[in-house]
């Protein structure tokens, strides 16, 4: 029996680094977007004062902050439920900003399979957020 020779290239693990900043990015969007979410649920909190969970679900105060105009527009006026849409957010964007940044990591060490494979779950994610998401209320 004759040993065939392979002709891939041996798979490179990722440097200690590139997962120190991954590991950066999921811990650190996760602790931003946690100070900006219980910050502005307490300032909401102290200027709705009697507004029980019930009345806040059934008025959806975040709802006109879901367009970046209406985004921008809150957060300059200093609105805390615009917080509260920013602390989301960056909630969803955090998990986005990992995938990306595996994708980039596994082409740069040149794991093709990898970073093609993490760029058909950044393809998913977005779809999920940006197409099903709209869709199921």
């Amino acid at each position: 029996m004759t040993d065939v020779p392979s002709t891939s290239s041996p798979v490179r693990p990722l440097p200690e680094a590139a997962y120190r900043r991954m590991s950066l990015i999921l811990r650190g969007g996760l602790a931003l977007s946690l100070v900006v979410l219980i910050g502005s649920l307490l300032v909401h909190l102290l200027r709705h004062p009697g507004t029980t969970a019930q009345q806040a679900i059934a008025q959806n105060p975040i709802l006109g902050y879901l367009t970046a105009g209406g985004l921008a527009q809150g957060l300059v006026h200093g609105t805390a439920e615009a917080y509260l849409t920013l602390g989301l957010l960056l909630l969803v964007a955090t998990p986005i900003l990992r995938v990306v940044s595996g994708c980039y990591y596994f082409e740069r060490g040149g794991e093709r399979g990898m970073a093609l494979l993490t760029l058909g779950v950044l393809a998913m994610l977005l779809l999920g957020i940006l197409v099903i998401g709209p869709l199921v209320r």
